[in-house]
């Protein structure tokens, strides 16, 4: 043989025939087993005489996925329905601090309807270099939660997860508060932080979603932005 490349003329295939495949399944008795999905594309008359036991499989794996798809579209209707009950929550909030009529009651309000519309059980907030609004923590350049939270700091990322002791110190003192999401105020003009913990370890954790988290911290920050001097240093 040269070497000149082969064409596919050049190739002689020997074709499968039908002996060949009833072989192939009689040597194989759980190939339709290990594949499936091969049942939904067969269709066999019910007066196939021994055929019936494979027409029942393919209906039986026809219902399951009937089923998956059924359990698939309660959980989108669950979640869908969950969502709007946090949206009509986070415009309630919205409304409430358009009312606040200082930087204080702002943060007095986001406390309150935080911890009993979302059910957390502590909410900080903290502002950097600025002790001008006295019920937000002082987050000045010495503080330990520059350090502690120095990556979503220098990241703008929420951090959701388990406390450890110091993380839960710094934030929640005394609290028996077992994991937290911390949120950046601003992410372009830094403001400071909010974090937000339960007394449940399994409540934030990493990956979890955050998209009312961040809606709720953008809310707060421009409530807050309402009462402080144009530059934000609170001085």
């Amino acid at each position: 043989m040269g070497l000149a490349a082969l064409q596919p003329e050049d190739v002689a295939v020997q074709a499968a025939t039908e002996e060949d495949v009833v072989a192939f399944i009689e040597r194989r008795p759980d190939f339709f087993a290990e594949h499936p999905h091969l049942l939904e594309g067969i269709e066999l008359a019910h007066a196939a005489g021994s055929a019936s036991s494979l027409i029942e499989r393919q209906v039986s794996v026809l219902r399951q996925r009937n089923d998956q798809l059924r359990e698939r579209l309660h959980q989108l209707a669950e979640v869908a329905r969950q969502n709007e009950q946090r949206m009509r929550k986070a415009n309630d909030l919205a409304v409430a601090l358009l009312g606040a009529g200082t930087a204080e009651s702002t943060i007095d309000i986001a406390r309150s309807r935080m911890t009993q519309a979302f059910a957390v059980d502590a909410v900080f907030v903290g502002l950097y270099d600025t002790d001008a609004v006295s019920n937000a923590v002082c987050v000045d350049a010495g503080h330990a939660l520059r350090t502690t939270y120095a990556n979503l700091i220098r990241t703008g990322l929420i951090e959701c997860g388990p406390l450890g002791d110091d993380a839960r110190s710094q934030l929640f003192g005394d609290r028996p508060v077992a994991s937290a999401a911390v949120v950046p105020l601003d992410r372009v003009h830094p403001l400071g932080l909010m974090a937000v913990g339960s007394e449940d370890p399994a409540r934030f954790r990493p990956g979890m979603g955050t998209l009312f988290l961040d809606l709720i911290a953008e809310l707060l920050t421009a409530s807050i932005r309402r009462y402080l001097p144009a530059d934000g240093s609170g001085s």
